[in-house]
């Protein structure tokens, strides 16, 4: 009896260590650091889609040829981000710090950064042109 509960004991140890061992390979190989990155992207490709659509909808409306040069000044409180398109009436709120500098650029710029893959140009069209 003895025998049998010390053999069981010793399989239950060693699995344990596979399971140890299988874990560390995964990580070490990039297996849970590529899901997290794969997570980011979808993130970034969902802003994107968001601020392609708001950029087509006032292509639409013959808006955007007029409002590409505008600028965009951004103004943090608690948190949050209020996003204003200088000298026309577009402007509205994020609800997180949008984390990119619109100083100097137009918001042709900003969109042409968004779809380059900066999540924070993306928050800039959203916030500043969505609500409009």
């Amino acid at each position: 009896m003895r025998a049998q509960a010390s053999l069981e004991y010793l399989f239950m140890l060693a699995g344990m260590f596979v399971l140890v061992l299988a874990t560390l390979f995964a990580y070490n190989n990039g297996v849970l650091p590529h899901t997290i990155e794969t997570g980011e992207q979808v993130n970034v490709l969902q802003l994107q889609n968001d601020a392609q659509y708001i950029v087509v909808q006032l292509k639409a409306n013959e808006l955007w040829e007029e409002l590409k040069s505008k600028t965009v000044t951004l103004t943090i409180s608690d948190g949050k981000t209020t996003c204003t398109v200088d000298k026309t009436s577009y402007t509205g709120t994020y609800p997180e710090v949008i984390e990119y500098s619109t100083d100097g650029k137009t918001l042709e710029k900003i969109y042409n950064d968004c779809m380059d893959g900066n999540a924070g140009a993306c928050e800039v069209i959203i916030c500043s042109l969505g609500a409009g």
